[in-house]
C-alpha cells in the first residue's frame, strides 16, 4: 500500500510536467525514490535530507524554469517536508523500544543490622543479595511492538501524503504565476491599443476631422490601461513570492516561468477515476489510522493479564555463618482496578475509526464529481474560447480599427471593441487557469495523475 502511493506522487510529479504542455521541451529528471530504493524510499531520510537542504542553502531555480525545476526545489526544499522525516524516523525508534524485554532488578537487602535484645550488636544480622526479573503475560510485548509499527506505518503514510500536497501546491503556485504573467501580457496588449487609438485620435484632430472630447476621452482610456498594467505586473510578483516560498526562499531567484495555460488534453471517464479513489491518499491515511486503532484496543485487552515478577537470590546469616538460596514471585491482585475504563475507551475508538473512513470516502467521492464536472466544463470553455470568440474579437476589433481610420466608425465603437477583447481574452485566461487548477485538485485527491 505504502509502495502504491509513492509510486503514484513520482507519477504525479512526472505527469505534472505536461500540465502546460511543454514537457517535451524539458530534460529529463531522476525519477522520485520508490521501494525498490531502500535507501531513498525510507521516509526518515527524505526528511532530514530536506532540512539539511535548507541549512546548507542548496542552489535555488533562476532564470525561466518549468514546472519540472519548480516541483523538484519544493520536493528537496519544502519547509513543509522538513520535519516531516523526523517525525516518521521517531516512529521507527519507537518499534524498536517496543520490542524490547523489561530489564532485570538488581537487588542488596540488609536485615537486623539495627536492633535491641537478640537483634542488638548485628548478631542476627542477614544480608540479601537477588535479581528479579518481570515477565509480560498476555502477549504484551507483541502488541506493544505490533502498535509501534502501524504507528510508525500511519506517520509514513502521513509523510507521503504531505509530498503529494507539496507537489499539488506547488503546481497550482506555478499555474498562477503563469496565469499572471498572461494577464501582464493581456494588459499590456490593451494598453497598447489604446496608446494607438490615441495616436490614431491625434491625427484625425490636427487634421480637422476629430474633436478634443474625442483626444481627451482616449487619452483617459490609456490612463486606465496603464493603471490596469500595473495592479496585474504587482499581482505576478506577489504570486511569484509565493512560488519561492514553496522551497524555502525569501525571493524568488527566477524570472519567468515557462509553460502555456492555455493547452489543454483529455479528461478521463468519471467511472474510471472513481475506480482510483480507493488509493486516494487521505482515503490510505485513514485506513492506516484504522488499523492502529485496531491495534491499540488489542493492546489495551492484554492488561487484563497481570504480568509476573520471578526473583532468585542468595542470603548470608552473620551469626550462624551460613548461606542459603531465596526465591519470589510477585503477582498484582486486579481486585479494585481491571483496566474496564481503558479497554472499552481503546474500543469504542477502534469501533469509531472505520466510520471516520467511511465519512471520508463518501466526501471524497463527492468533492471528485464536483470537481470532474467542472473540469469538463472548463475544458469545454476553453475550447470555444480558442477556436470561435477569441478569434471573433480579435477580427471585430481590427474592423473597427480600420472602419475608424476611414471614417465608417466611431471612436466609442473601436472603444468597445478593445474592451470587448481585452475582456474576452481575461475569460479565455480565467478559463485556462481554472481547467489546470481543477486537474491539480483532481490529481491531489486521487494522489496520482489524471
Amino acid at each position: 500500500m505504502i509502495t502504491c502511493l509513492r509510486a503514484s506522487r513520482a507519477v504525479l510529479l512526472i505527469f505534472s510536467l505536461g500540465v502546460f504542455g511543454c514537457s517535451p521541451e524539458l530534460p529529463e529528471i531522476a525519477p522520485l525514490p520508490t521501494a525498490s530504493d531502500p535507501d531513498q524510499a525510507r521516509g526518515p531520510k527524505v526528511g532530514v535530507g530536506s532540512s539539511e537542504a535548507l541549512a546548507e542553502g542548496l542552489v535555488e531555480p533562476s532564470g525561466v524554469i518549468g514546472l519540472r525545476a519548480a516541483l523538484s526545489a519544493a520536493l528537496a526544499q519544502s519547509p513543509e517536508l522538513a520535519s516531516f522525516g523526523w517525525v516518521v524516523r521517531a516512529r521507527e525508534a519507537e518499534v524498536l523500544q517496543a520490542s524490547k524485554r523489561p530489564n532485570p532488578d538488581f537487588t542488596i537487602a540488609a536485615e537486623n543490622f539495627v536492633g535491641s535484645g537478640v537483634f542488638g550488636n548485628q548478631v542476627q544480622f542477614q544480608n540479601t543479595l537477588q535479581l528479579s526479573q518481570l515477565f509480560e503475560l498476555g502477549e504484551k510485548r507483541q502488541r506493544r511492538t505490533e502498535s509501534a509499527a502501524f504507528a510508525r506505518d500511519a506517520a509514513t503514510l502521513e509523510y507521503e501524503a504531505k509530498r503529494v500536497e507539496v507537489l499539488a501546491s506547488t503546481t497550482l503556485d506555478f499555474i498562477s504565476v503563469v496565469g499572471n504573467q498572461e494577464a501582464v501580457a493581456i494588459a499590456r496588449g490593451a494598453r497598447l491599443h489604446a496608446e494607438a487609438l490615441l495616436d490614431a485620435v491625434r491625427k484625425r484632430v490636427s487634421a480637422g476631422a476629430g474633436s478634443v472630447l474625442e483626444e481627451v476621452r482616449a487619452e483617459v482610456a490609456v490612463r486606465r490601461a496603464t493603471i490596469v498594467e500595473h495592479h496585474a505586473e504587482h499581482e505576478l510578483k506577489s504570486s511569484k513570492q509565493q512560488l519561492a516560498g514553496r522551497w524555502g526562499s525569501k525571493a524568488p531567484s527566477f524570472t519567468e516561468v515557462k509553460g502555456d495555460v492555455y493547452s489543454t488534453r483529455p479528461v478521463p471517464p468519471f467511472e474510471s477515476l472513481l475506480e482510483r479513489l480507493d488509493a486516494a491518499p487521505e482515503r490510505q491515511a485513514s485506513l492506516a489510522v484504522e488499523r492502529l486503532k485496531i491495534a491499540e484496543a488489542a493492546l489495551a485487552r492484554t492488561k487484563r493479564v497481570p504480568d509476573v515478577v520471578i526473583g532468585v537470590g542468595w542470603r548470608h546469616g552473620r551469626d550462624w555463618d551460613d548461606q542459603a538460596a531465596v526465591a519470589e514471585l510477585t503477582m498484582p491482585l486486579q481486585v479494585f482496578n481491571r483496566f474496564e475504563g481503558e479497554i472499552t475507551a481503546a474500543e469504542a475508538i477502534s469501533t469509531k475509526a472505520p466510520a471516520d473512513t467511511r465519512a471520508i470516502e463518501v466526501r471524497l467521492r463527492a468533492l471528485l464529481f464536483t470537481l470532474y464536472q467542472e473540469l469538463t466544463h472548463a475544458r469545454d470553455e476553453v475550447t470555444a474560447m480558442r477556436q470561435e470568440i477569441v478569434p471573433r474579437s480579435e477580427r471585430a476589433l481590427t474592423l473597427a480599427r480600420d472602419g475608424y481610420s476611414q471614417g465608417l466608425f466611431t471612436q466609442l465603437e473601436v472603444i468597445d471593441a478593445q474592451q470587448t477583447l481585452t475582456e474576452v481574452r481575461k475569460e479565455y485566461l480565467t478559463a485556462g487557469t481554472t481547467f489546470h487548477w481543477l486537474t491539480a485538485e483532481l490529481e491531489r485527491v486521487l494522489g496520482s495523475a489524471l
